[in-house]
């Protein structure tokens, strides 16, 4: 069990979470993110403090994609392109 409370990263077991936000210039507001892995699938929920979408996916990009497209559809790329996707895929890699 690893829990890592600077980074919001938490393990128990085979299950993964993060918390963070993303940013698009187009957009007024960022976007909260929240990522948890279940075994082999991953799930992404996202708000922007309106509305939350929920995708899910074989990886933790294919489940945030998912669900940026259904809340944010025209800001999709630049929001899978925010610098804070870098320390986001860190995490994720020293958890799994």
């Amino acid at each position: 069990m690893t829990t890592r409370s600077d980074s919001k990263t938490r393990r128990h077991l085979a299950r993964t979470s993060i918390q963070f936000a993303l940013h698009a210039e187009n957009l007024a507001a960022g976007i909260d993110v929240s990522l948890q892995s279940f075994a082999d699938r991953w799930v992404a929920t996202v708000g922007d403090g309106r509305r939350t979408e929920i995708g899910l996916g074989p990886s933790a990009r294919s489940a945030l994609t998912a669900a940026i497209e259904s809340l944010v559809p025209a800001a999709v790329a630049e929001l899978l392109t925010d610098p804070e996707l870098f320390a986001v895929s860190w995490q994720i890699r020293q958890a799994v």
